[in-house]
């Protein structure tokens, strides 16, 4: 009788410890999907919505013919843009897309330099950005059928458009999975500045680098929530195939000291497209930081006036 009772709590302690485990992964599994793809709650996403004080570039802005255009997502979210068109006479655009927790005013530096060599910009909020709804990232994926639809929204005021995309960071993600998709002729250019090479490997580095713990055992539920809430599976996207199938040519550009980003991740992304294509690190510069080297703005739209007016 001892034996048996012996047995029953040793039994007990071990479903405790089951169901302690169980618990503990799942509930390090949420973490990982909360930092990763809440924007509302993440600490990796916090507010960055910070407006360098240039004086010049918002007395520029502030005189600039602006419009703020609205449209729905396929998934029924409200997303804003803002069209700038101080060149009505020119049919040569840019979408912009900006980065991790950020909105489109924060591509002043970009859309500025853009106005000045004569390019009209579509800048726009990605969702759960700025002025656009939605509460979660899906780190450039749903993302990028948003960007295909403003792509289609551009080309249906201006049919004759001709079009550069730039995307910075999670908006190069963006770029980069739009690009392996059905692209418009009036596409004739693309650009990526600090883009990761995958959903899985982003998750993977920052969570090591952030929780000294390797997300790889932690994605499968990770997975399951993605699946249910972003309505996708991380094993069902790559962005090396979007690479794959690129038409479009591409600029890749990274900084050298990136760590936030890893350049590693650069070189993947370049290797894997399948267009014509440049790669431009930028020496001595880390995460958010390529646009303060000198040559930066005169190198990235050499490439992009070299497609447009060909």
């Amino acid at each position: 009788m001892a034996e048996e009772k012996k047995k029953h709590t040793a039994l007990k302690i071990i479903g405790g410890v089951t169901a302690t485990a169980a618990s503990a992964y799942a509930g390090f599994s949420y973490v990982i999907f909360r930092h990763a793809f809440d924007l509302k709650r993440s600490m990796i996403h916090k507010s960055t919505n910070l407006i360098h004080c240039d004086t010049e570039k918002e007395e520029w802005f502030m005189h600039s013919e602006k419009k703020d255009c609205f449209m729905n997502s396929y998934d029924g979210l409200k997303l804003h843009a803002l069209a700038l068109e101080n060149h009505p006479e020119s049919n040569t655009w840019i979408i912009l897309v900006h980065g991790t927790s950020s909105y489109f005013k924060n591509m002043i530096d970009y859309m500025y330099e853009a106005d000045h060599r004569g390019y009209n910009i579509l800048a726009i909020d990605q969702r759960g950005c700025g002025t656009s709804e939605g509460k979660y990232t899906s780190l450039g994926w749903n993302e990028h059928y948003d960007l295909m639809n403003w792509i289609n929204y551009l080309i249906s005021m201006h049919k004759d458009a001709k079009i550069a995309l730039f995307g910075l960071n999670t908006g190069g993600a963006t770029v980069i999975n739009a690009v392996g998709d059905y692209l418009p002729n009036q596409v004739k250019c693309a650009v990526e500045d600090g883009a990761y090479s995958s959903i899985k490997d982003i998750i993977n580095y920052t969570t090591r680098n952030l929780a000294h713990v390797e997300a790889k055992l932690f994605l499968p539920a990770v997975d399951v929530l993605v699946k249910q809430i972003l309505h996708f599976s991380l094993h069902d996207v790559s962005q090396k195939q979007q690479l794959r199938e690129a038409e479009v040519p591409m600029l890749f550009i990274h900084g050298s000291t990136d760590t936030t980003v890893p350049t590693s991740m650069v070189f993947d992304n370049y290797y894997a497209c399948a267009s014509e294509k440049e790669l431009y690190v930028v020496e001595g510069k880390g995460y958010n930081e390529t646009y303060t080297s000198p040559e930066y703005f005169n190198r990235l739209f050499s490439y992009i006036d070299k497609h447009i007016h060909e």
